[in-house]
């Protein structure tokens, strides 16, 4: 298992929602990047909504394009 660290990297602005870059989260996972991955992905979702109030998935955002997969351990 190896620990992930998800940055938003782009600012965007929709559906009455805001992410700036550098926002970011944590999750451990045993896939190789939690954004490509489904379920992974509904996790990072979730972390971001618990941690921001945003949802990445009605954003748009929920993408490889805006999010920067860093692993940390």
């Amino acid at each position: 298992m190896a620990l992930f660290r998800i940055t938003v990297t782009r600012r965007k602005n929709t559906a009455g929602m805001l992410i700036e870059p550098g926002m970011s989260v944590q999750i451990a996972s045993f896939v190789n990047n939690p954004v490509t991955n489904i379920q992974e992905c509904k996790k990072v979702n979730q972390l971001f909504i618990n941690n921001f109030g945003v949802d990445l998935d009605k954003m748009g955002a929920l993408n490889c394009s805006c999010l920067r997969v860093e692993k940390i351990w």
